[in-house]
Order: structure tokens, then sequence, then C-alpha cells
């Protein structure tokens, strides 16, 4: 092949390759939060007993979480935990709590494999009657919270429902939620939140039992979310003229 027509393939080649190629990748999930496996329980009655792998085993064993774009328009929020069973959850027996910060206003992420036991009717959120159908995996929304400390009671605005991923093969929770739903825009920065619940538990990220309620001396695992994350976009500081 001579050198002229060699270069003309190299490159046609590379406009081939340039065409397939997607416009842009996709930016990497953010890793806000780790933990060591094999703790859930770990400070509780369960500690050392046949109990405590049960927990592991029904995918309360967190040992991370990350954050990333799904679209422009949505955000993904991810639990990992060392295993979950084959159908991808629990039903109706194993909570997840994801405590938030957006631009410095607390929201919530509660939501389980199934959730019919509280999500027909969730009295802390005023959402009945009438009784409705959550859905599977139904994670709800939460914010504008209020704690009542003579009832020793917080009760939330029902922002929304979405539908979580489980995967078992991976042992990931995918939770994908709408920037506007938690009144996030390009530029905002998520953070980890507080409730009184979840700090009495320990954790901004928790995995807990859970039947209609749960109560913070219940074996669970908590983490904390050591990252923050940016929504992309917004506007860019301009450089300073002399």
């Amino acid at each position: 092949m001579t050198r002229k027509r060699f270069a003309a393939a190299a490159l046609g080649a590379a406009l081939l390759l340039g065409a397939l190629a997607p416009a842009g990748a996709a930016p990497k999930n953010v890793v806000v939060a780790k933990d060591d496996e094999g703790d859930w329980g770990a400070a509780s009655q369960v500690a050392g007993t046949p109990a405590q792998q049960l927990g592991g085993m029904s995918g309360q064993d967190l040992i991370g979480a990350e954050i990333g774009m799904a679209d422009k328009a949505t955000v993904n929020f991810v639990i990992k935990v060392a295993s979950l069973p084959p159908t991808g959850g629990t039903p109706e027996a194993v909570r997840y709590i994801w405590s938030l910060s957006v631009d410095g206003e607390y929201v919530e992420l509660d939501g389980k494999f199934t959730n019919y036991s509280r999500g027909t009717c969730d009295p802390t959120a005023q959402t009945c009657p009438p009784p409705r159908n959550p859905g599977m995996q139904p994670f709800l929304v939460r914010g504008n919270c209020t704690t009542d400390s003579n009832a020793n009671l917080t009760t939330c605005e029902e922002l929304g429902i979405v539908q979580a991923a489980f995967d078992g093969g991976a042992g990931t929770i995918t939770i994908p939620v709408p920037l506007e739903l938690i009144n996030a825009k390009a530029g905002s920065k998520i953070e980890g939140g507080s409730s009184d619940f979840t700090a009495a538990v320990g954790g901004q990220i928790l995995a807990i039992p859970s039947a209609f309620i749960s109560r913070s001396d219940m074996p669970s695992d908590g983490m904390n979310m050591d990252k923050s994350f940016k929504v992309p976009g917004g506007k860019k500081k301009g450089k300073k003229k002399k």
C-alpha cells in the first residue's frame, strides 16, 4: 500500500470511529461514602451471633455510596451493599434511608424493595387517606420535615415517589431522582444531611429492619458521606481583568 493510500485509509478509519463514538462520555459517579463490610448490627444485641450474618444476606450490610447524573434532569443515588438476595431485595423488611442537604435544605430518600406496609398510607407524611399503590421498589422523597420532641415523632412532606433499581448481581440500589423534585439545578451542592432519627441511629445513609416503623435501637448499619456532589453545569467564574 502506498503512503498516500495508507494515509487515506487511516483518515477514513478515524472518521468512522469518530462517528461511532458518543459525543461525550458520561461522567463517572462520585464515590461519596465507604463502609466496612460485615459490620451490620455490630453495635447491637445481635453482634457475634448467627443473626448478624442474616443482616448481610438480606441486603443491610452497607459498603459504599455514589452519586452521578443519569441524564441532564435526573441524579442517581447509588447505595452499595455487600450482597442482595437473588430476587434483588427483601420485601417489606429492610428499609433504606439517605439523609441529604441540597443547597442547605434537608431532603431524605426513604425506601424499600416493596413498601405496601407503609407506602400505601404514611401518617408521618400526610399521605392518607385514601390508600394508594406505591409500586415496586418505591423510594419516598421527603422534605420540609419537623420534629415534635414531646411525641418523639418526625413528620415530613412527601415530595414524590421514584422507583429504584435493585441489582442483585452488582449489589447496588440505584435511586433516580429528578432534580426538580429536590429543588436542585445545575451548580447545586448535594451533601450529607441529618435528622433526629438518622443522628440517633448513627449515619446519614442507613439500612435498618422495618415492618411499619423503625427504632433507633434496632440492629442497623450506617455510614456518613465524606464527599459532596455538585450538579454539573452552572455559571463559570470569569477571569479577572487587569
